[in-house]
């Protein structure tokens, strides 16, 4: 071959080398950037998502809870002078389904709202007086007699349990002379069976 062909041919291969390397160079280049944007897209989407995220969180915590015509009203009566709570549950009446903690409190403003979901609601009210829950529990002649202690400190006789003391022993005998003062329906039907 001649020294001619020879430096073509070497001339060639060496611009198809460096136009191979540029090709290749290039798409390297290509790559990077559509990685870079690709990244930059998703931390766009990223932050996308936490800004709808706390759009939503603000709605939520915007609504405003409301009493559901299920819900259960639990009123809390505390007497100052005795320092016992009373509750009674009741079922919401129907002018408290669907209204908010604001206007529950409209309708009972005597009271404090102590809890308020939607299926339950408690209200509180202090008295000044003492609760209608004491008794005492008394011999009257071989009897055992409940009396309702009246919040002027009167009492009144509340129930004759037809029970007779002839057979209890001697010491339920000096405390049903004496009186036993007893809180609460629950503690009185359990002090009466006991005499049972």
């Amino acid at each position: 071959m001649s020294k001619f062909k020879i430096v073509i041919i070497s001339i060639c291969t060496i611009a198809l080398l460096i136009l191979t390397s540029a090709v290749v160079y290039q798409n390297i280049k290509y790559d990077k950037l559509a990685k870079e944007e690709e990244k930059v897209t998703d931390e766009c989407i990223y932050e996308n998502n936490e800004i709808e995220q706390e759009v939503n969180e603000l709605k939520v915590s915007a609504t405003e809870t409301k009493v559901s015509p299920n819900a259960e009203l639990i009123i809390k009566n505390y007497y100052k002078k005795c320092g016992h709570t009373t509750e009674k549950v009741r079922e919401v009446t129907s002018d408290m389904v669907n209204k908010t903690k604001e206007e529950v409190k409209e309708l009972y403003p005597d009271y404090k709202i102590e809890s308020f979901d939607n299926n339950k609601i408690v209200l509180i009210k202090e008295e000044e007086g003492q609760c209608d829950e004491h008794y005492i529990v008394r011999d009257e002649n071989g009897n055992i007699i409940i009396y309702k202690v009246l919040e002027d400190g009167t009492e009144e006789i509340y129930q004759n349990t037809g029970i007779s003391t002839d057979y209890l022993p001697e010491t339920d005998k000096i405390n049903l002379r004496d009186g036993i003062q007893i809180y609460g329906k629950e503690n009185l039907n359990s002090t009466i069976e006991d005499f049972e």
